[in-house]
């Protein structure tokens, strides 16, 4: 029946608004955090294209190309497609994955409902669809779990963790005997794999998403002390083609430390670390803590900030801040951010209260050059990225 429909009604005109909704619709389910576990990056990047088909060509019928998932996404793009006809009156059909849409004042009375109402599904609901997963404990968190006692067994050690925590195991894993950044190569050797083993060792997890290169650092000094972490995400390319960022004197990034993470409430203010990742590391107990703690540093920035997402950033530069957490921000990526914004009204107020507030407290002339050199950095960055057509969509406050 919806080929008959679709054959009856193609050619009837409808602005594409009712096509929109459904679009719209599928949007939200598929890009809201709750169910992040059921929807892979490449189905993000399959809504991504079908969204810019749509915005190049209003329709009432519209092929979507390239819908290859493996089955494991099938259900859950299947409940999202149904829900979506009970929504808003919009169907499709096998095996192509047609959508069409015809208009709602134009269109059979619940036509498309009552066609697939025998197949309707529940409503997609991450407590009745919870993954059914065997729960195992890991080695690190066993009673009789021992402590490695030399750098080449805590190397072994922290690979095998990497490669079962949830969002690092995707990650790609170089380990070096001496320091290294992939993102800040001041410093850096040329051929870091042969630099001989000194008890040093230098773990980078890397990834690039979308324009978006992360690099999540640990460096292991000592077997008694914990390894210090850092965090930093290069999105230079998601903004800026290649030939035009030599204009740039730097690139664009920004560098989320755990100690920059703190609990936050209206009454109290800012309290405790969100994640403690310092201290020692020469007990069972001291090395749990320290993984326990690690594993969700790591969950909250692939959470946030993985996939190439940027939005989390852009609301934490313009303060709206995660429930019940505070994130100290470098006042130079705030205003890079209103720069990538497009928010120049924004931009020019939050320079001038650094400026006064700098000024009052009688701030080294390091860090008002600082403040000089980053808001005339961010007038260029302003207009290179206005000229590409890649700013980031206004934010509008919470």
């Amino acid at each position: 029946m919806a080929f008959e429909l679709h054959q009856q009604y193609c050619h009837t005109p409808s602005h594409g608004r009712t096509l929109l909704r459904w679009l719209d619709y599928v949007a939200d389910k598929i890009s809201d955090p709750q169910y992040q576990c059921f929807f892979s990056v490449q189905v993000q990047q399959w809504l991504d294209h079908v969204q810019q088909q749509f915005s190049e060509n209003l329709c009432a019928i519209m092929p979507i190309d390239g819908f290859m998932l493996d089955t494991t996404q099938n259900d859950a793009i299947y409940r999202v497609f149904y829900e979506a006809v009970h929504e808003t009156g919009v169907g499709f059909y096998e095996p192509n994955f047609n959508i069409w849409a015809i208009g709602e004042l134009q269109s059979p009375e619940n036509a498309v409902e009552h066609m697939l109402q025998p197949y309707l599904l529940e409503p997609l609901d991450v407590q009745s669809l919870k993954l059914e997963q065997t729960e195992t404990v890991a080695a690190w968190q066993m009673p009789d779990f021992q402590i490695p006692h030399n750098m080449a067994a805590a190397e072994q050690f922290m690979c095998q963790w990497f490669e079962q925590q949830t969002y690092t195991k995707d990650l790609k894993l170089d380990v070096f005997n001496i320091a290294h950044d992939y993102i800040s190569n001041w410093g850096n050797i040329g051929r870091p794999e042969l630099a001989l083993d000194t008890g040093y060792r230098c773990f980078l997890l890397t990834q690039k998403q979308i324009g978006v290169f992360y690099q999540l650092k640990m460096v292991l000094r000592k077997l008694t002390v914990s390894p210090m972490l850092s965090f930093a995400m290069d999105f230079t390319d998601r903004f800026i083609s290649q030939y035009l960022q030599e204009q740039l004197s730097e690139r664009l990034i920004f560098r989320l430390r755990s100690m920059d993470i703190y609990h936050y409430s209206e009454d109290k203010g800012r309290s405790d670390l969100c994640f403690s990742l310092i201290g020692r590391w020469d007990t069972v107990s001291d090395i749990q803590d320290f993984l326990k703690n690690l594993d969700a540093y790591i969950n909250f920035i692939f959470f946030h900030l993985g996939q190439g997402k940027l939005d989390a950033l852009q609301a934490w530069a313009y303060g709206d801040m995660p429930a019940g957490l505070m994130i100290d921000m470098d006042f130079r990526f705030e205003l890079m951010m209103f720069a990538l914004s497009l928010d120049e009204e924004y931009l020019i107020e939050c320079y001038e209260e650094y400026r006064e507030q700098f000024t009052r407290s009688n701030a080294r002339a390091h860090d008002l050059g600082l403040l000089e050199e980053s808001y005339s950095f961010c007038q260029k960055l302003m207009k290179i990225v206005e000229s590409e057509g890649t700013a980031l969509k206004p934010y509008v406050r919470g």
